[in-house]
């Protein structure tokens, strides 16, 4: 799935997301129902926590160098790690989300499926693993269910990031063809994290797709102002202003585009 994967929504559609409790009528791959908890999403979880054992914090420890590993992309050692982790905790849901990105990585999305579940078995609360899960989902074409753990992300008072799960929600909207829905989403995520240069750069294609290519250039130019030049940006630019009619701006982009992004997918394109 292509990147900014995934991000935002408006505040009308949040509070009913929070309002409605169990049951969206989303359905998983197979047609069964997918049951998704909308209270258990906004919990902040304030269970008390218990000082953790040796035991678990050994095992946080796998989890750490495992996640450091999967980063670097050494795969088959970060496998290990995991896998030791899981052995001394299995009740770790941060363990479980880890090795659900590392079984993607490793082509294997069924197992990924299968930690990711268990992983919000045991949190249902923690909006990362709703967003990622949800990122998941939307990569398997499943867009209503990923729509549904996208909210959940959103719902969460605590989450750091929902200007990604908007951003993600409204990618995964546009690939099961509701442009309207997006166009909500990017530009909630737009109003809530201005600096998040994301939501413009999807914005500004967009709006080019929709034939205003005015509204996206002045998308394109909040992206670059918080981005910068980049090959996504400048190859956006150049089909915005042949559009608008200033050839003069495109030819700029394509040599900036070519100078100083020459290895890119978007400067070899240009041939």
């Amino acid at each position: 799935m292509r990147n900014p994967l995934l991000s935002c929504l408006v505040v009308v559609l949040l509070g009913g997301c929070a309002s409605r409790g169990v049951g969206l009528g989303a359905h998983d791959a197979s047609g069964g129902e997918l049951a998704i908890n909308l209270e258990a999403c906004s919990q902040v979880g304030d269970q008390p926590r218990h000082k953790p054992s040796k035991q678990q914090r050994l095992a946080e420890l796998h989890m750490a160098l495992g996640a450091g590993y999967l980063q670097e992309g050494v795969l088959k050692v970060a496998l290990t790690e995991l896998e030791e982790s899981l052995a001394l905790n299995p009740r770790s849901a941060q363990a479980h989300a880890t090795m659900a990105l590392l079984q993607l990585r490793l082509n294997k999305p069924q197992i990924a499926e299968r930690h990711y579940r268990k992983a919000l078995a045991l949190d249902p609360s923690d909006p990362e693993i709703h967003n990622n899960y949800g990122v998941y989902l939307c990569g398997q074409d499943r867009w209503q269910a990923a729509d549904a753990h996208f909210r959940c992300a959103i719902a969460n008072p605590l989450y750091r990031t929902p200007a990604m799960a908007y951003s993600n929600a409204a990618e995964c909207s546009m690939r099961g063809g509701d442009t309207g829905r997006a166009e909500i989403d990017l530009r909630t995520a737009a109003q809530i994290d201005p600096s998040f240069p994301t939501p413009s750069l999807m914005l500004a294609r967009l709006n080019l797709d929709q034939g205003n290519a005015a509204a996206a250039r002045t998308h394109l130019t909040r992206y670059m102002r918080h981005a910068g030049q980049t090959p996504a940006g400048l190859a956006l630019g150049i089909k915005i202003e042949t559009s608008l009619g200033d050839l003069d701006r495109a030819a700029s982009y394509r040599m900036l585009l070519k100078n100083r992004f020459p290895d890119s997918r978007e400067a070899q394109e240009l041939h």
